[in-house]
């Protein structure tokens, strides 16, 4: 494919140009295929050139003493401007003096033709002065641009010639690379003619420009000369004329000024501290063929990386200490091995970089170094380790070095030669985070017996010791299946496991459900049952040892027996006296649990002495909820039991009849009531047990039988279907009856036949005494009958009847008019 060629445009005042028909200043000829709104959007703004001040002043008419403004910039479409304007005195009219521009457009795909070599853009001596109007309006397209090489060899000399020693270079240096990713400017004033001094600017910016990394030159842009320091767009750097830069101006108040032609640098950064890359540029300012060397690497490892970071001045310091490195410059290295492996980590950790070749040697180079180093036992410190060990990490899909997992176990030893145990274990937490490179690292331990004691074994008592939780130990389980399995074979590691999990539980407020889980744990994993039997064992003796029985509720008996029940007889056999017992009550107690019918009381308990009894019993009155269902029953039965008894006073009658109250109220005792009035085992023959009845009695008449005065309960109880019962409840309802009831109930027959004669001799009196209606009453003169007037009615004092019965009060009538 053939390159593209370049292209040109002129620049001037004439007769008419591309884009006007009159007279002025307009493109007066350009290459056919140049791009019309490229060259007035983008070359136009820097045709432009004002006559130095001090020459217009004196009238200047020698065209060379006038400076030449060479301009250099990438356009926003990515072609490389290449211009030179200069001023040519009397127009075509002869009347107005006038400037020429001429400009190259370097296509994208050639630039790097000229920023790969600083010669062809600052030797670059084809431009124009004018245009002569007969040869038409059509530039030639070229393939090449003659240029001169500079026959300068001793850069540092002539820097010093025009007032630039190491300090003022370096702070060019550095505003020059500032300014590519900064809005800074950097404008600067040389001393001399006008014409001089932009002479010396080409030379100047080309010295600097061949320190520039390429993709820096890529973006630069430059203009040797400016009446003034002005902000243009693309230009980095703008030479202007001596006495433009003034102090306070606005425009620059921001910027690098370096107003070297008076000696001044008033806004250039003071330069503090160690600036790799720039100490570097002075030493080899004289040799741009090492500086070229050190561009292509930086070139070759930022392959695919962003503009952003290309650009940064941090990259080229960075990246020019590892050249260094590489070059076999190992000072930076013994001054600062955690940085240096930092740098280089940072590098091989870009996934954008293309090719990390040259990168992954001085990786190489850099672990020699720390194998020698630890070869006369100068351990690196903790943070070289970490920063090391992330530069072997970052290559992804590279396999674990051997050599590096060998580094890390003469590494370790030495360490724990020294006693250095926090330096250790810091070492191994590093290698923890890697999880290929440490189990790597751990299966070749295990696979050497001399290493398994001082790097595996003591390093896996550290990390128990610090486990605080037993779901910590049971993850140690699964981290070394995963890492390295070997480990689950190592008796040591059953051993300290089983002891870290025994201390552990032996503190667990929930034994029972800490046991479960461990259980559930090891039933998933695959592949852990010969290393969790014994473990089992061991922690469900321990749970027998530690369990408190009236804490458990009534599934945890049944849960406790299920984990028993496939244990082999030697588990029994192995059990103290103590845990036997609990074991005992377990079992009952699940038993009691899971049936469906409790069994009667005296044949439960038949079996175990008064003590045993008497702890069952607690066990069950501390299981029965609150408030009490009529299912628990039969178990409140069994809690107030009582072995070694009558049959009649089998029971604690009255503190069963309390707690069923206390743990449900009237109602509970209610309906506990009427359930044993269907139980045997609360009757002697057909009635009551007199202990019992008693009970119940003393129950009922609790407030002088409030129970029965109340109508609804009174319905309640008299509806209990039991003879016995009624029985009761008629000698209750007659102990708390009035005293009249009583009476009348002792005397009833003679008390009836009193009140009868009284009420009988009461009534025949009042139809006795009783005056006739009709002759008392008077005859009025027409004949009517008046009524009589009523006589006073006489106060009657209220008698209650049965003291009538008793003293019967009979007055006579009063029969006075």
């Amino acid at each position: 494919m053939s390159r593209q060629p370049i292209m040109q445009q002129y620049y001037t005042r004439g007769r008419q140009g591309i884009f006007r028909s009159n007279e002025g200043y307009d493109t007066v000829a350009k290459s056919p295929r140049l791009d019309n709104a490229f060259i007035k959007k983008t070359l136009h703004p820097f045709c432009a050139y004002d006559a130095p001040r001090q020459l217009q002043e004196r009238g200047e008419s020698n065209l060379k003493r006038y400076p030449e403004a060479f301009v250099c910039f990438r356009a926003e479409t990515g072609e490389l401007v290449v211009g030179r304007s200069v001023f040519v005195g009397a127009d075509f009219t002869g009347q107005r003096n006038t400037f020429f521009s001429h400009n190259y457009v370097i296509p994208a795909q050639r630039r790097d033709e000229f920023v790969k070599d600083p010669a062809r853009l600052f030797g670059l001596n084809a431009f124009a002065d004018y245009h002569d109007d007969a040869a038409g309006k059509e530039l030639p397209e070229l393939d090449e641009l003659p240029f001169q090489v500079d026959g300068t060899p001793e850069r540092r000399r002539w820097l010093d010639s025009i007032g630039i020693d190491e300090q003022v270079f370096r702070q060019l240096l550095y505003a020059v690379m500032t300014s590519l990713s900064t809005r800074r400017k950097v404008y600067i004033s040389l001393p001399g003619e006008p014409a001089d001094a932009s002479y010396d600017a080409r030379k100047l910016l080309e010295i600097l420009y061949s320190c520039l990394p390429y993709e820096m030159r890529r973006h630069f842009g430059f203009l040797t000369y400016s009446s003034e320091p002005q902000s243009k767009k693309h230009i980095h750097v703008m030479f202007v004329e001596k006495g433009s830069i003034r102090a306070g101006a606005q425009i620059t108040e921001k910027d690098f000024l370096f107003d070297l032609a008076n000696g001044r640098i008033p806004q250039a950064d003071a330069l503090e501290g160690k600036h790799v890359y720039l100490d570097y540029a002075w030493e080899h300012v004289d040799e741009p063929r090492l500086l070229a060397q050190f561009h292509d690497f930086c070139e070759e490892v930022l392959a695919g990386a962003d503009t952003d970071m290309q650009l940064r001045l941090s990259a080229c310091y960075e990246l020019c200490t590892l050249y260094g490195i590489e070059s076999g410059n190992m000072a930076a290295w013994v001054q600062n091995r955690a940085g240096i492996w930092q740098v280089l980590q940072h590098y091989l950790n870009q996934v954008q970089l293309q090719d990390k070749t040259r990168l992954l040697r001085l990786r190489d180079t850099l672990f020699r170094a720390e194998a020698k180093s630890l070869a006369v036992k100068r351990l690196p410190d903790s943070e070289t380790i970490r920063q090391m060990l992330g530069a072997y990490r970052a290559v992804s899909g590279e396999r674990v070095s051997g050599e590096l997992v060998t580094h890390l176990m003469k590494l370790l030893l030495q360490a724990k030669a020294a006693q250095q145990s926090a330096y250790a274990a810091d070492v191994y937490r590093q290698l923890a985070e890697w999880p290929e490179l440490f189990a790597y690292f751990m299966r070749s331990v295990l696979g050497c017996k001399e290493l398994v004691k001082p790097l595996f074994e003591d390093y896996l008592a550290e990390r128990l010791a610090s486990f605080s939780q037993m779901d910590q130990v049971l993850q140690e389980f699964v981290f070394w299946s995963r890492t390295a399995p070997p480990a689950l074979h190592n008796p040591f590691f059953l051993a300290a496991a089983r002891e870290k999990m025994l201390r552990l539980f032996a503190c667990e407020q929930h034994p029972l459900q800490a046991v479960l889980h461990i259980h559930d744990f090891f039933m998933r994993q695959d592949g852990f049952d010969r290393y969790a039997g014994e473990l089992l064992d061991e922690l469900d003796k321990s749970l027998l040892g530690q369990l408190a029985l009236d804490a458990l509720a009534w599934s945890d008996f049944g849960k406790i027996m299920n984990l028993l029940e496939d244990k082999p007889q030697t588990f029994f056999g192995g059990l103290n006296l103590e845990s036997r017992q609990k074991l005992e009550y377990i079992a009952q107690m699940a038993a009691l649990a899971d049936s469906r019918e409790v069994p009667l009381p005296e044949p439960f308990f038949r079996q175990w002495d008064e003590r045993e009894t008497a702890f069952l019993q607690k066990l069950i009155t501390g299981l029965l909820e609150h408030p009490l269902e009529p299912d628990s029953f039969p178990l409140v039965a069994l809690a107030f039991y009582r072995t070694g008894q009558k049959r009649q006073d089998s029971f604690a009658y009255a503190d069963m009849l309390r707690f069923v109250g206390e743990s449900g109220g009237d109602e509970a005792v209610y309906a506990f009531v009427l359930w044993s009035m269907t139980q045997r085992m609360f009757f002697t023959a057909k009635s009551i047990s007199p202990g019992y009845r008693q009970v119940l009695k003393s129950f009922l008449l609790e407030n002088n039988g409030r129970r029965l005065r109340d109508k609804a309960w009174k319905k309640r109880w008299l509806a209990v279907r039991h003879a016995d019962f009624r029985k009761l409840l008629d000698e209750v309802r007659s102990e708390t009856a009035s005293p009249l009831l009583k009476l009348f109930r002792k005397r009833s027959t003679a008390m009836v036949s009193i009140f009868l004669l009284l009420a009988a001799g009461a009534v025949a009196s009042f139809f006795l005494l009783a005056p006739d209606s009709k002759a008392d009453l008077p005859v009025s003169p027409t004949g009517a009958e008046t009524a009589r007037q009523p006589l006073p009615a006489e106060a009657v004092k209220f008698v209650p009847a049965y003291q009538l019965m008793l003293e019967p009060q009979i007055r006579p009538v009063n029969t006075a008019r």
